[in-house]
């Protein structure tokens, strides 16, 4: 019975509990029927006694007048008058004992009634009329009396059968009040039993149906009680024991339990995920359950794009250091030469050939620093246009943990509902009185669910803004580079005008090789201006490389997939990751229940 359905069992239960009570009411209406049927044969039996009464009376009343005919013989009006008499008496006999014949149940009783009715008809009745005509006619009294001596015999035997038939009717009926009493015991034991058995089984079905019900239901709502409480959901050794064992079940319960344990599972698969994404590892795979696992798909859709953008990022952090590193050397360079320059101004009298030289080195070094210098704000332009694609990536995480908001939105309003629904059960439960006392159990223990997953979806929220409050600072740390980026390319631009100025003032040094003793003032002034301007990029290549540190060490707290650290091409940013193998993240005490 303990995979049978919920509303099955209690089909069962009380149609058991019905079938007995129709036992129980199909006894009570035979035991009725059957005391009726013996009250009305008791009646029938008991009512034409009074028959048999008058019977007797007027038969004594004939025996009485053939007495008195006798003794009034040759009295003509007083023998009229006992004529009269005798005829009614005749009558109300006759009727009486037809009346009677009806009630007759036995063979030996009708013998009685035809050999009795025969002697009166062939006898008595004959005699008494002759007797009568004799008085009549003044025959004497001892003469009469003579000739009623057969009659008198007959007579005598009459009243006999008479008396006879009365003592086999009350024989009859004691026998049919004794069968009824007796009838009556057995009813009553019987109704006896069958009411003890159906109290018997209905009490073993309400323990045991309600057992089946109550205890599955209890283990989760103390499971769920911990979980609303403590916000702890994950399952002990004994929570697993206990819902594997009522999850085995194929009711209703036992499927909400087994649903209720793989959805535990997948929501604990999901904090998982996103604890590691906090610990800002970037590298796991997330499975969903369905394409309609919205928190699933979102948060795979999230890991993603924060792996893209931030592998996009590396690599461009990369370029940014390598590039600030050769403007850095560069400038070093630059300022060097100045140093070198403004050191030879001494010597700038004694040795022209000198001058001319480095001139040229100079004039050569200024034409490698503008190309390197074009090189470095072409990557710091690629680094910019990838910190706008970062920002626009951390965008959508902030788009996406609102979508989860609406999820759990749903998710409370769900609940809210249960709630409900639960309320309004309970309200019917109650009105169903002491019938529905088990339903309004049930609907209890749901509105406590729909509770508990309300405060579980708010835990959940809270979980998702704490997600959302770490995207808005990936924002402004993306911003403050994106800042950072600006300020570098304005540097690099500044900084190849200045190498351009130097190109120009070489070669222009070079034109003028032969006026150098007229222009020395010149040279020296155009000198101090490279040194100043050797050290202003010195500088400036020295605070985006710190620049470039900085955002380096701010990718490296982030554990991204290989497939991203490998992007170092400029065209690396538009590429996309592969789809990651599935794997499932099932906790050990959740193994059992469901698919994650």
């Amino acid at each position: 019975m303990k995979n049978i359905r919920v509303t099955m069992k209690l089909m069962i239960s009380f149609g058991i509990v019905l079938a007995l009570a129709i036992a129980i009411g199909v006894l009570g209406i035979f035991g009725l029927t059957s005391m009726s049927n013996a009250s009305n044969e008791l009646y029938s039996a008991a009512s034409p006694l009074y028959d048999m009464a008058v019977a007797m009376e007027e038969f004594q009343r004939i025996r009485t007048y053939t007495t008195e005919i006798i003794v009034f013989t040759g009295n003509a009006e007083t023998l009229d008058a006992l004529e009269a008499e005798l005829h009614e008496a005749y009558e109300r006999f006759g009727s009486s004992m037809e009346v009677y014949k009806k009630s007759l149940r036995t063979v030996e009783t009708e013998q009685i009634w035809n050999e009795l009715m025969y002697d009166f008809d062939s006898i008595i009745k004959p005699n008494t009329e002759s007797v009568l005509a004799s008085a009549k006619l003044g025959v004497g009294t001892l003469a009469l009396r003579e000739s009623m001596n057969e009659t008198e015999a007959v007579s005598d035997f009459v009243a006999s059968q008479l008396l006879n038939l009365i003592n086999a009717r009350d024989e009859y009926m004691e026998t049919t009040n004794q069968d009824n009493v007796q009838l009556g015991s057995r009813l009553l034991i019987v109704i006896i039993a069958v009411f003890a058995l159906a109290v018997i089984v209905s009490v073993f079905l309400a323990v045991y149906v309600s057992g089946l019900i109550s205890k599955p239901i209890s283990a989760l709502a103390g499971f769920m009680k911990k979980a609303g409480s403590t916000g702890d959901i994950t399952l002990s050794p004994v929570d697993v024991e206990v819902i594997g064992k009522f999850a085995q079940g194929k009711d209703e319960i036992g499927q909400c339990i087994g649903n209720t344990a793989a959805f535990v599972q997948h929501v604990t698969g999901i904090a998982g995920d996103l604890k590691s994404v906090a610990e800002g590892d970037l590298s796991i795979d997330v499975k969903t359950l369905s394409d309609d696992d919205v928190m699933g798909q979102a948060l795979k859709h999230t890991i993603e794009n924060l792996n893209r953008m931030f592998g996009e990022i590396n690599s461009s952090s990369v370029q940014v250091t390598i590039g600030s590193k050769q403007v850095a050397d560069g400038a070093q360079s630059l300022a060097q030469g100045s140093t070198e320059q403004a050191a030879s101004l001494e010597e700038l009298s004694s040795s022209i050939a000198e001058i001319a030289s480095k001139t040229k080195s100079n004039a050569s070094m200024a034409e490698k620093a503008a190309m390197l210098a074009q090189t470095i704000k072409s990557n710091a332009e690629k680094g910019s246009l990838h910190m706008d694609e970062m920002i626009t990536a951390v965008n959508e995480i902030n788009e996406a943990s609102s979508s989860i908001g609406k999820v759990i939105k749903v998710i409370d309003d769900i609940a809210f509902q249960t709630n409900i629904l639960a309320l309004n059960a309970a309200v019917e439960a109650a009105r169903a009185g002491q019938h529905g006392k088990g339903f309004a159990v049930v609907a209890e223990e749901v509105r406590n669910l729909a509770a508990k997953s309300a405060e579980a979806a708010k835990d959940t929220g809270s979980l998702i803004e704490n997600s959302i409050e770490k995207a808005t600072l990936g924002v402004r740390i993306a911003g403050e580079t994106a800042n950072s980026l600006v300020e570098i390319v304005s540097g690099i631009n500044e900084s190849n005008s200045i190498v351009g100025e130097i190109a120009v003032s070489s070669e222009q040094q070079s034109a003028g090789i032969d006026q150098i003793n007229i222009g020395i003032d010149q040279v020296a002034q155009v000198v101090q201006q490279n040194s100043a301007t050797a050290e202003e990029s010195a500088a400036a290549s020295e605070e985006m490389s710190s620049q470039s540190t900085l955002l380096q060490e701010l990718i490296s707290q982030f554990k991204i997939k290989e497939a991203r650290r490998g992007l170092s091409a400029p065209g690396a940013r538009r590429q996309r990751m592969t789809e990651p193998q599935e794997t499932a993240y099932i906790p050990e005490n959740l193994g059992a229940y469901g698919k994650y």
